[in-house]
């Protein structure tokens, strides 16, 4: 019989974000831009108690997030939801982290490598001009 810390280890070594191997507490949850979690914290700004948490939450996804319009989040997961191979969380890391090209996107999120490269580069260009053209 395994004692919890093995059992911990073991599942710990199954997990990797390389191959989508994130986690059984992942295995059917969404993924929020941060763009989107920003919308939603702005949102409920007048009624969210005023915590160190919430504040700190706050100020970390301003800092972070990428698209500031409701639009400009919303065309960019539609964007990244039509290429129907990409997972929610390669969406995510994809408009979370905007990479200029193939090789950085595929450097930062290994698992993209099962997209074509030309492919892949339009969706990043896509992504590209949606952040400098929103409004």
């Amino acid at each position: 019989m395994a004692t919890p810390r093995l059992q911990r280890r073991t599942q710990t070594e199954d997990e990797d974000a390389a191959s989508l191997k994130l986690g059984n507490e992942f295995n059917n949850a969404g993924c929020l831009l941060i763009s989107e979690v920003k919308l939603l914290l702005d949102h409920r700004r007048d009624n969210a108690p005023d915590t160190a948490v919430y504040n700190k939450t706050l100020e970390y996804v301003k800092t972070f997030a990428k698209f500031n319009t409701h639009e400009s989040a919303t065309a960019v997961r539609e964007t990244l939801r039509r290429e129907s191979q990409l997972t929610q969380f390669e969406t995510a890391q994809i408009a979370n982290l905007v990479p200029a090209d193939v090789d950085e996107a595929k450097s930062i999120v290994p698992s993209l490598v099962k997209l074509d490269d030309d492919r892949l580069q339009s969706l990043l260009d896509e992504v590209q001009t949606l952040r400098k053209f929103q409004a």
